[in-house]
C-alpha cells in the first residue's frame, strides 16, 4: 500500500534525530510513498532535504505553539495524511496536537533518539494517550521508554541508518592528512558537538593526555564559534591548541573518516549513534564507551573495543592497544563494516521502516 506521510523536524537540523528525518523521508520516497517534510526556515534540514528532492513545507518554528499549529493545519487541507510523524521536542507537541483534533484520522507517531531519563509520569500519560507508537532508535532508548511508563505495545525499535561514501576504498587520506599537518600522526577520530559531560569530552581528554606527541585529536562537527570552548577546556588537562584539529561542520565527512587511524566514542549516554555507524561503514577500527546503544552494535575484541565510562584509564589503554596492534586494529575495523553491511545500511534501515507502517496501519 502507498501511505501519505506528514514527516516533522523543526529545528536547526543540526542534531541526529533532523538527519534521520532526511534519510527516512528520502527512503519512503524512493519506495513510491508520499511524503512531506515540515521544516524551520533557512535549517540545515531544509538544505539537506532539498539536495535530495524532497517535498518540504518551511515554517517559522519559533513563533508561538498555536500559530505554529494553525500553519501546519493549512496543509491538511485537501490531503489529510495516514501518518504524522515527529522526530523532536516540538515536533510532538505538533503532532500531539493533530491527534487531539483529527483522532483515529490519523496514526501518530514519535521518533525517540536519545535515552529518556527525566520524564515525569504525567507525560508518559500524554504520550500514551496521544502517540499511537513510537520507534526507539535502540532497544536503550525503548528500555528508558518503559522505566517511565510508556506502554511497550507503543514502542518498536527500529535502529539508525547512515548514508554510505560510494566507495570509501577510493577516498584518499593525502588530501585531508596534508591539509592538517597530519601526515605522520597517528590520528584519533571524533565526530560530536561539545557537551562536556554527555560526550564524555572530560574522559577523552583525560586519556589523550597521557599520550604522547605522536598523536592527534581530529574533531568533526563543532562549528566555529564554539573551538574556543574546545580548546579553553582542552588546557585544563594540559593539551595544547596544535594536538587538537578542527575542521568545523562539515558535509564530505567521508574525507574525514578516511583520514582517521581509529574513532573514538566516549559518550555517557547515547540513542544509536550515527557517528558510530559512519565509522563503521568507513572500516574503520572502534573504541566505545560501554553504555547503551553503543554496545548494540560493538562486540568487544570481535568488532571493536568498549571501556567502561568510570575507569578513563581503560579508554587511554585501548587506544595504546589499537595503535601497536595494527593488524589486529584492521580486523576490528573489517568486522565493523561487515556488521554494518549486514544489518545497518540504509536499504535494511527501510524495510524495516516499511514493515512497521504496514503493521501500523493493518492494525
Amino acid at each position: 500500500m502507498i501511505y501519505k506521510i506528514f514527516q516533522f523536524s523543526f529545528g536547526d537540523g543540526y542534531a541526529g534525530s533532523a538527519k534521520m528525518a532526511v534519510l527516512s523521508s528520502k527512503a519512503l520516497i524512493d519506495k513510491g510513498h508520499q511524503v512531506k517534510l515540515f521544516v524551520s526556515k533557512d535549517s540545515l534540514t531544509k538544505k539537506r532535504a532539498l539536495e535530495k528532492g524532497i517535498p518540504i513545507t518551511e515554517l517559522d518554528s519559533r513563533q508561538k505553539l498555536s500559530l505554529l499549529l494553525k500553519n501546519v493545519l493549512d496543509n491538511f487541507e485537501g490531503e489529510r495524511p495516514n501518518f504524522a510523524v515527529a522526530y523532536h521536542s516540538q515536533d510532538r507537541k505538533v503532532v500531539m496536537k493533530l491527534k487531539a483534533k483529527f483522532k483515529k484520522e490519523i496514526l501518530s507517531i514519535a521518533y525517540r533518539q536519545n535515552i529518556s531519563l527525566s520524564t515525569p509520569f504525567i507525560g508518559s500519560l500524554i504520550y500514551n494517550r496521544y502517540f499511537d507508537y513510537m520507534i526507539a532508535c535502540s532497544r536503550g532508548v525503548a528500555e528508558s521508554l518503559f522505566k517511565v511508563g510508556i506502554k511497550k505495545n507503543r514502542v518498536h525499535v527500529i535502529h539508525n541508518t547512515t548514508e554510505e561514501s560510494s566507495d570509501i576504498s577510493k577516498i584518499s587520506d593525502e588530501k585531508i592528512r596534508n591539509q592538517f599537518e597530519m601526515k605522520d600522526r597517528i590520528v584519533l577520530g571524533i565526530s560530536s558537538w561539545f557537551h562536556k559531560e554527555r560526550k564524555g569530552f572530560d574522559i577523552l581528554f583525560k586519556a589523550f593526555s597521557k599520550l604522547d606527541e605522536r598523536f592527534v585529536l581530529l574533531i568533526i562537527g563543532i562549528p566555529k564559534e564554539n573551538q574556543k570552548e574546545v580548546f579553553e577546556y582542552a588546557s585544563t588537562f594540559g593539551i595544547p591548541e596544535n594536538r587538537i584539529v578542527m575542521p568545523g561542520f562539515i558535509d564530505n565527512i567521508y574525507e574525514y573518516y578516511k583520514a582517521m587511524d581509529m574513532f573514538l566514542l566516549p559518550s555517557r549516554s547515547e540513542g544509536f549513534s550515527l557517528a558510530l555507524l559512519e565509522a563503521a561503514a568507513s572500516g574503520l577500527p572502534i573504541i566505545a564507551s560501554n553504555i547503551p546503544g553503543n554496545d548494540e552494535f560493538i562486540l568487544h575484541k570481535k568488532n571493536g573495543l568498549l571501556f567502561n565510562i568510570n575507569k578513563p584509564d581503560e579508554l587511554y589503554q585501548s587506544i595504546l592497544e589499537m595503535s601497536s596492534d595494527r593488524n589486529q586494529a584492521s580486523g576490528y575495523g573489517k568486522q565493523a563494516k561487515e556488521e554494518f553491511n549486514r544489518e545497518y545500511t540504509l536499504e535494511r534501515y527501510t524495510e524495516k521502516l516499511i514493515k512497521f507502517f504496514d503493521d501500523a496501519f493493518s492494525a
